[in-house]
């Protein structure tokens, strides 16, 4: 929490948790629809595996088709996994959706506002007067190097 209008801090939290689960949501989707596909396709190499069969027919089909259902199956996995690492990301944001929601309820939240401006105010004071005393450091060096 940096400087800042604090007023708005709990709507900011709120608005960016929801940009971020809803860019999780699409991530989430956009890999289930690509599983189903590389199920699907895995269906359809199974049923080619099984209609051409004969080794003597096509004596690397086989081989070809079984690389192709294990590479489509390690696909299938390594997507499964990183939707389960989006489905953890998207249930602490939710937990961190529900704490900002119990701190915005919370009686002393209205102090906590005027604390934190408070604090963001002389924390931009601090600034301003670093800056000046800055400015005059310099200006006193350049005094007492030209006499």
């Amino acid at each position: 929490m940096g400087v800042g209008n604090s007023r708005d801090w709990a709507e900011e939290q709120e608005v960016r948790i929801e940009r971020e689960q809803e860019a999780l949501n699409k991530k989430i989707d956009a890999l289930n629809r690509r599983i189903s596909e590389l199920e699907h396709e895995q269906e359809q190499m199974k049923a080619a595996y099984e209609r051409d069969k004969d080794p003597e027919l096509h004596p690397e089909f086989q081989r070809l088709v079984e690389r192709g259902i294990m590479r489509v199956t390690n696909k299938q996995e390594e997507l499964k996994m990183r939707r389960a690492e989006l489905m953890i990301k998207k249930t602490e944001l939710e937990s961190e959706a529900r704490l900002v929601r119990a701190v915005m309820g919370h009686e002393k939240y209205p102090t906590w506002v005027k604390l934190k401006k408070r604090r963001d105010e002389a924390a931009e004071e601090v600034q301003r007067l670093e800056a000046e005393m800055k400015r005059l450091m310099e200006t006193i060096m350049l005094d007492t190097g030209s006499e």
